[in-house]
C-alpha cells in the first residue's frame, strides 16, 4: 500500500474547506458533545429540534434533545464512549422536538479529545419521514394478512419454483393439513402423482407465460376426500420485475359437478333401466356411422319393441309394468356383446347398435337370442306376465347413409314385423317406403287446413302452485281432418317440417296467440301465453318475424308471449338460431324450455342462453309420488333453476298428490288435467277471466 502523500499547506486548505462544508450543510446535523452539553451544533442540527444554534446552546443539556424513554440507554451509549470502552456508535432514537414532537433520529458518533478532555463528534439524520414510511408499509401488510386470513375461499403462495409460502385458515380446513406441513413443499410432498402432475404443469404455464390462469380439476383432502374446484391463480412479481412466484384462490364447485353429473346422467341415461336414452344412443350412432364410414365397416341397428305390454300394463299397474321393462332391459344386454349398445327409446322400445356386423348370420343368431330371451315368463311379484318381441333390422351403409334415415328404416321394419304377426324379426325393405307415401298425403292435406279454416287454437291454463292464480296458459295446435276427423299434432308436426310447412303453420299460430293474448288482458292485465315453435323455424326466422309485427300491431309488450322451444336447439350453434333467440329475448320475449329433463340439458347451454322457464317432463311427474328417483330429480332440477333465476312449470299434473309434492319442492307453476284441459278460447276465457254479470 502507498505511503499516503506529505500534508502540503494545499492538502490542508481542502480539508478546512471540506470540514467548513460539512458543517454548513442542510442535510445533516453535526454536533460536538463534551460534559453531557452541546458545545457545537450545526444550523441543521439545530433545526432538526426546532432551534437555532445560537438558541440551542443557550441550554445545552443533553437529556433535554432525548425522549424520556430512550433517555436511559442513549446517555449509557455515551457514557461508555466517554469512558473509552468504544470509540465509535451507531444507533437510532427517539429525540425530543421543541414542540413535544418526537423524532426518529439516526446517529454516527466518534470519541475525540476537546482541549484535553474527552469529547464525542457526531453525524445526525432525521429518519422520521423514513421510519413512517415502514411503519405504514408495516401496518399495510398487517392488514392485508389479517384480510386474507379472513377470506372464506381457499389462499395459498408459491414461490417461483411452485413450492409454497403460506396459506390462509380456509386453506388449511379445505384440505386438512396445517401451513407449517406446507411452507418449503411442492405439490409432489402431498398431492396423489396424477393430481401432482397436473398441478405443476399448470403453474409451470403460468411461470412461463405470467398472468392470470383459470381451470378445473380435483383436490384431495388429508383424508382422502376428493373435491371438484376452480383455480384462479396470478403471477406476483418482484421488485426488479422478474415473477416471485404465483398467489391462488380455490372455488368449490363440488356441489355444483355433483347437480350437473345428476342432470347429465338423466339427460343421457334412461332412469328405470339405466341404459342408454335417446340422446345418448343418437351420439353413439353418429359415432359407430362416421367409424364405419372411416373403416369401410357396417353396422347393424336392430329397433324392439314389446309385444302386449300395455296389457301387462294395465292389468298390472304401472310398478309391475316397470319391473317388466328393467328385466326386459337385463335379458336383452345379456344377448348382446360387450362392444354392443342397448338403449331404451321410450315406452317399450329398445335399439341396439351392433358395429361391424353385415353378415346376415351373426345378426340373426343375436335377434333370435333376444326373441327367446324375452318370451319367458316375468314373474312380477305373485303375477307372471308373457310378452314377445318385434324386431326390425336395418343396415348401413346398405339401407342408409345417415342416423335419421336409418332409425326411421329399424322403426318401419319394426312395424312391418308387428303387421306380419308379432314375435318375429324382419329386415327392412324399400318397398316399406309405400308407408311413407301415406304421410305425403297428409302434408297435401295439411296445406288445405291452412287456407280452409281446418287449424285451431286450444289453451290450456297454468297456475301459480302456491296462489293458484291463473296468469299463464299455452297455446296448443288443433287439426280437424274433414275425412278423418282430429288429428294429433304428434302425427302432423314432424310432417310439416319435413315439408316446409312449419313456417306457415307457426306464423298462423303466432297471429291468432298474439290475437287471443290481447283479448285475454282486455279481461285481465298482466297475462301470458306460451306458444311453441319448431327448431325449424328458428332456421329461416320468417315466422318469428310475424311474431314481432302482430305485438306491434296489437301495441302489446314482448312479456305477454313466451315462446317454448326443445333442448335440441340449444345445441344448435348456426348463427341464424342464436340470432333469433337474442332477438326475441331482446323484445321481451321469454323463452321457455320444453320437457327439460328428457333431452340434451346441457348446463352450459342454460347459462349461455337467455332462458326463463324450465318446463320439467310429464315422465317425471307422473310417478313424482311413487318413484323416489323421479321426485329427487325434480327436486334437483327446480333447486338449479332456482339458483340459475329460471322459473319452473311442472307438465302432466293429474293429482292433488302430485301438486302437493311439487309445492314442497317449491316449483312455481303446473299445467295437467288436474286444473284444465286445453279449452277453445272463448270456453278458457270464460274459465280463467270470466266478464263481469
Amino acid at each position: 500500500m502507498p505511503p499516503p502523500p506529505p500534508l502540503t499547506d494545499a492538502l490542508l486548505r481542502e480539508a478546512d474547506a471540506l470540514l467548513l462544508g460539512l458543517l454548513r450543510n442542510d442535510l445533516i446535523g453535526v454536533y460536538v458533545l463534551q460534559d453531557l452539553q452541546i458545545r457545537y451544533a450545526n444550523r441543521r442540527f439545530a433545526e432538526m429540534f426546532g432551534y437555532t444554534p445560537e438558541t440551542l446552546l443557550r441550554h445545552p443539556e443533553v437529556e433535554r434533545f432525548i425522549c424520556p424513554k430512550d433517555r436511559e440507554r442513549v446517555l449509557d451509549t455515551v457514557a461508555r464512549r466517554i469512558r473509552g470502552e468504544t470509540d465509535t456508535a451507531h444507533y437510532t432514537f427517539r429525540g425530543q422536538h421543541a414542540d413535544g414532537r418526537l423524532l426518529e433520529l439516526e446517529v454516527f458518533g466518534n470519541r475525540t479529545q476537546l482541549e484535553g478532555r474527552p469529547a464525542i463528534i457526531g453525524l445526525m439524520l432525521d429518519i422520521t419521514a423514513r421510519k413512517t414510511a415502514e411503519q405504514t408499509t408495516v401496518e399495510q401488510l398487517h392488514f392485508i394478512g389479517q384480510l386474507i386470513e379472513a377470506i372464506p375461499s381457499p389462499v395459498f403462495f408459491k414461490d417461483d419454483q411452485a413450492r409454497y409460502l403460506g396459506c390462509n385458515r380456509a386453506f388449511e380446513t379445505y384440505i386438512g393439513r396445517p401451513r407449517e406441513a406446507l411452507i418449503g413443499r411442492s405439490v409432489f410432498d402431498i398431492s396423489p402423482p396424477e393430481l401432482a402432475a397436473r398441478y405443476h404443469e399448470a403453474d409451470q404455464m403460468l411461470f412461463d407465460h405470467p398472468g392470470v390462469q383459470t381451470y378445473e380439476a380435483s383436490v384431495e383432502s388429508s383424508d382422502g376426500l376428493r373435491k371438484e374446484v376452480i383455480f384462479n391463480k396470478a403471477t406476483w412479481l418482484k421488485a426488479d420485475g422478474s415473477v416471485g412466484g404465483l398467489v391462488g384462490v380455490i372455488t368449490d364447485i363440488t356441489d355444483r359437478k355433483q347437480s350437473e353429473a345428476l342432470i347429465w346422467m338423466q339427460a343421457n341415461y334412461d332412469p328405470l333401466t339405466g341404459l342408454p336414452n335417446r340422446r345418448l344412443l343418437g351420439d353413439r350412432l353418429a359415432e359407430q356411422i362416421k367409424r364405419a364410414q372411416r373403416e369401410q365397416g357396417s353396422l347393424a341397428v336392430l329397433y324392439i319393441d314389446l309385444d302386449r305390454f300395455k296389457e301387462v300394463n294395465d292389468a298390472l299397474g304401472h310398478e309391475a309394468g316397470d319391473r317388466l321393462l328393467m328385466e326386459a332391459a337385463r335379458r336383452v344386454v345379456g344377448c348382446v356383446r360387450g362392444t354392443d349398445t342397448v338403449a331404451r327409446q321410450g315406452g317399450d322400445e329398445f335399439t341396439v347398435l351392433l358395429p361391424g356386423l353385415s353378415e346376415r348370420a351373426p345378426i340373426e343368431r343375436i335377434a333370435e337370442d333376444i326373441i327367446l330371451a324375452l318370451t319367458e315368463p316375468f314373474t312380477l311379484g305373485d303375477e307372471q306376465a308373457y310378452v314377445s318381441a318385434s324386431i326390425g333390422i336395418t343396415l348401413f351403409p346398405q339401407d342408409a347413409d345417415n342416423a335419421i334415415a336409418i332409425l326411421k328404416n329399424a322403426d318401419q321394419a319394426m312395424y312391418h314385423a308387428k303387421e306380419e304377426g308379432r314375435n318375429r324379426f324382419c329386415y327392412f325393405s324399400p318397398a316399406m317406403q309405400e308407408r311413407a307415401m301415406l304421410r305425403v298425403q297428409l302434408g297435401k292435406d295439411l296445406r288445405s287446413a291452412l287456407t280452409e279454416g281446418q287449424l285451431s287454437l286450444h289453451f290450456q291454463p297454468i297456475p301459480h302452485l302456491g296462489s293458484g292464480a291463473i296468469h299463464k296458459a299455452e297455446a296448443l295446435l288443433r287439426w280437424t281432418h274433414p275425412q278423418r276427423g282430429p288429428v294429433s299434432p304428434a302425427e302432423f308436426i314432424p310432417v310439416a317440417e319435413e315439408l316446409g310447412l312449419i313456417d306457415a303453420i307457426g306464423a298462423w299460430v303466432f297471429r291468432h296467440a298474439v290475437a287471443a293474448v290481447a283479448r285475454w288482458r282486455e279481461r285481465q292485465p298482466g297475462v301470458q301465453i306460451t306458444v311453441n315453435a319448431s327448431p325449424r323455424q328458428f332456421a329461416t326466422g320468417n315466422s318469428l318475424e310475424v311474431l314481432l309485427d302482430e305485438l306491434d300491431r296489437h301495441r302489446l309488450p314482448g312479456s305477454c308471449i313466451a315462446v317454448e322451444i326443445t333442448e335440441g336447439l340449444l345445441l344448435d350453434e348456426r348463427p341464424t338460431v342464436t340470432a333469433q333467440l337474442a332477438r326475441l329475448s331482446a323484445a321481451g320475449i321469454q323463452i321457455s324450455l320444453d320437457d327439460f329433463g328428457t333431452g340434451y340439458s346441457a348446463m352450459a347451454y342454460l347459462k349461455r342462453m337467455d332462458i326463463h322457464t324450465l318446463k320439467i317432463d310429464r315422465s317425471f311427474i307422473r310417478d313424482l309420488t311413487t318413484d323416489p328417483s323421479d321426485l329427487a330429480i325434480t327436486e334437483a332440477i327446480v333447486a338449479m333453476a332456482h339458483k340459475l333465476g329460471l322459473q319452473v312449470v311442472a307438465e302432466g299434473v293429474e293429482t292433488d298428490a302430485q301438486r302437493q309434492r311439487l309445492i314442497a319442492a317449491h316449483c312455481d307453476y303446473g299445467q295437467g288435467y288436474l286444473f284444465a284441459r286445453p279449452l277453445p278460447e272463448d270456453a278458457f276465457l270464460d274459465l280463467v277471466a270470466p266478464p263481469p254479470a
